[in-house]
């Protein structure tokens, strides 16, 4: 029978040989290469590699280096890619799927890990309920911004981000009073009572 061969991006030794010594007692699945930083994956011979593990955030403060190695193996040809995360930040999971992500694993339900490896080998993708929330509150969300300007959609997005009308009208060189006015406008079309 054929392994399923694949390759694992994770930064903690002590998770990436758990992790690989549960994968190795499925009998349909290897881990053919190992890395501990992007370097180290970039490096990799993906053309023997099936699918890709990654963890999301490398070196334990935040660095998202996973999503560039996601992004790089997408370049490479290589497709079928796993996020492995305790990540749940929606801007963090979209920004995955746009890097290649195909799915995503928690580290919390590693024992699911066997099962998401053959679903995405296979191209069946079963997209956690949180996750398919995301996704379908940013499609909503699109939808509902397709009527505004260009200017209020920019408007719309850094308040979003929590810029305060001061912090706005610098970025964007304007008036506070022509940012307060264009909230109000944001309001009425997206009928949203605070923004």
């Amino acid at each position: 029978m054929d392994k399923i061969q694949l390759l694992i991006l994770e930064d903690d030794p002590v998770w990436m040989n758990g992790i690989v010594d549960f994968i190795e007692e499925e009998e349909d699945l290897t881990v053919q290469q190992k890395a501990f930083t992007k370097e180290e994956a970039f490096k990799c011979d993906y053309s023997t590699v099936d699918v890709a593990l990654l963890d999301i955030n490398l070196t334990k403060g935040g660095d998202l280096s996973g999503l560039e190695v996601a992004k790089h193996l997408k370049e490479s040809g290589l497709d079928k890619i796993i996020m492995l995360t305790s990540w749940e930040d929606p801007a963090i999971i979209l920004e995955a799927f746009d890097n290649g992500a195909m799915n995503f694993i928690s580290k919390s339900s590693y024992e699911e890990i066997p099962h998401v490896i053959r679903e995405t080998y296979l191209d069946k993708i079963n997209i956690r309920p949180d996750i398919f929330n995301v996704i379908r509150n940013e499609l909503k969300l699109e939808r509902k911004t397709r009527v505004l300007t260009p200017i209020e959609n920019e408007v719309y997005r850094l308040k979003k981000q929590g810029l305060t009308n001061n912090e706005m009208a610098d970025k964007l060189v304007k008036s506070v009073t022509t940012i307060k006015k264009q909230l109000q406008i944001i309001r009425k079309k997206l009928n949203e009572s605070v923004l």
